[in-house]
């Protein structure tokens, strides 16, 4: 090759760009330039900064306010929450690469498969909810999360102290963004706890005459780990508590999160129930509730039969319960009270609730675990598709393959990274979808965090395993 010619091979090269990232970064340009900032049912409490909502993303708001006034920081927030989007995509998709060593083809695949919420959610949801563009909590949960991801899988494959530490760092800011997302400190704590065991097991391996120092640096390790998860929870009291005391006057964690566990317990009390609570006040508050929603039919003796049946009627009545015959009606008690102050009266508020639950919870908790696992049931298969009559077995059989696959793949080979990823997908699924019935119905916006990760831990599960059959690094 003459040396025109290889100049000419090398500007070409150098000019070559891969259509994965440029897919990326157009997708997220094109939803900002030609979008518009979406307001919805929820932001206006997070623009307002209301003790109801997780501190970080409310903060964030504040902070673009208050650099740049009240007209124009909301386009502001909706551009860097694009470039986020965009940044976190590309990072996850690059973790990866570097770690599979795939070709083009797979590297497009897997960034469309980590774009997906962000296209899927505007098609599905009523409200057209554009993510990237929202005034919600996602647009800062959903980046996040896919960089608290890529860390703890550069914690679980290369074994990185730092990695580790930022992604407890980022499991801890996630928490702060959507109270939900306190699974990812436990799911931190899982993957952590997994690399000191395999580190342990490397090290009888290497000196099988020093297994019982092997196992006392194994019991340090585990306990660092389980010191740094109960750190991460009593920082994240604190922090909330430091920022209710700075916005709102009141060092308290956030209101009505008794309230909000209060809805699905009162779906599955009996009116006889109440008289187990101890306060006479809260029994009277039970009973004004209790009386609405049996009116209503919004309580489980009027469900239709059916596991996934009784988790479509809870569902629907989830928020009437909670608003319309909890919320409201103690509101109008306590407005005649002479409560003056909302934060003191949502404080009371989450005092009567939890003095409640706790006279009729142990009576209730069959039924209510009932209802527990059938909203479960329905995450589950919202992570993975939708609820549909046909989809529901797909969603069982994608489940299903998913760990037939992966402890297939972990049995041939037990370092196999793919199957690392797919377990940690699964389990970022599980963790979500449980942390969440807790609290309310498991709702596809909720759901998210999870659809992108299972489907490519899927991709890279069967990738590694035709990679192996054809003994090249890069067919695709």
């Amino acid at each position: 090759m003459t040396g025109k010619n290889k100049t000419k091979s090398a500007l070409s090269g150098g000019m070559k760009i891969s259509a994965a990232p440029l897919v990326t970064v157009l997708l997220f340009a094109g939803l900002w330039l030609f979008g518009e900032t979406g307001i919805y049912n929820d932001s206006n409490q997070y623009i307002a900064m209301h003790i109801h909502r997780e501190p970080a993303y409310s903060f964030f708001l504040w902070m673009f306010r208050s650099l740049i006034g009240e007209n124009g920081y909301l386009e502001a927030v909706r551009l860097l929450q694009n470039a986020l989007a965009a940044f976190s995509v590309l990072w996850l998709s690059e973790e990866l690469k570097k770690q599979f060593g795939y070709g083009s083809v797979m590297e497009l695949l897997v960034s469309l498969l980590l774009l997906s919420p962000h296209i899927i959610t505007p098609l599905s949801s009523e409200s057209g909810l554009v993510l990237s563009n929202g005034i919600v909590s996602e647009a800062l949960g959903l980046p996040l999360f896919y960089l608290f991801a890529a860390q703890c899988m550069r914690m679980i494959w290369n074994r990185e102290k730092s990695a580790g530490i930022s992604a407890l760092l980022l499991a801890l800011l996630l928490s702060l963004v959507r109270g939900q997302m306190m699974f990812a400190i436990l799911l931190w704590l899982v993957a952590a706890a997994a690399v000191c065991m395999e580190r342990w097991a490397l090290q009888r391996q290497i000196s099988d005459g020093q297994r019982s120092a092997a196992g006392r640096l194994l019991l340090g390790r585990l306990a660092a780990c389980i010191l740094c998860t109960v750190l991460a929870f009593g920082g994240r009291g604190f922090l909330v508590k430091s920022y209710n005391l700075a916005f709102n006057g009141h060092f308290i964690n956030n209101t009505f999160g008794s309230v909000g566990m209060l809805a699905n317990v009162l779906y599955a009390a009996d009116r006889e129930d109440g008289k187990r609570i101890k306060d006479q006040e809260a029994r009277e508050f039970f009973y004004l509730s209790y009386d609405l929603a049996e009116e209503r039919g919004a309580n489980y003796k009027a469900a239709p039969e059916g596991f996934l049946n009784r988790a479509a009627h809870l569902e629907k009545w989830h928020d009437a319960l909670k608003f319309e015959m909890i919320e409201e009606p103690w509101r109008l008690v306590h407005d005649s009270e002479g409560f003056t102050d909302y934060i003191p009266e949502n404080v009371e508020s989450d005092r009567v609730a939890g003095e409640i639950m706790a006279g009729i919870l142990p009576a209730v908790f069959g039924r209510w675990l009932y209802d527990y696992l059938a909203l479960s049931a329905y995450g589950l298969i919202r992570s993975v598709a939708v609820v549909h009559p046909v989809l529901n077995w797909y969603a069982l059989i994608a489940y299903a393959g998913m760990a037939a696959l992966a402890v297939w793949t972990l049995v041939k080979n037990r370092e196999s990274k793919a199957a690392r990823f797919a377990v940690f997908s699964v389990l970022a699924v599980l963790a979500n979808v449980y942390a969440t019935s807790l609290i309310i119905m498991c709702l596809s916006r909720y759901m998210i965090y999870g659809l992108p990760l299972f489907y490519t831990g899927g991709l890279l599960l069967v990738y590694e395993n035709i990679r192996q059959l054809k003994k090249d690094e890069s067919f695709i």
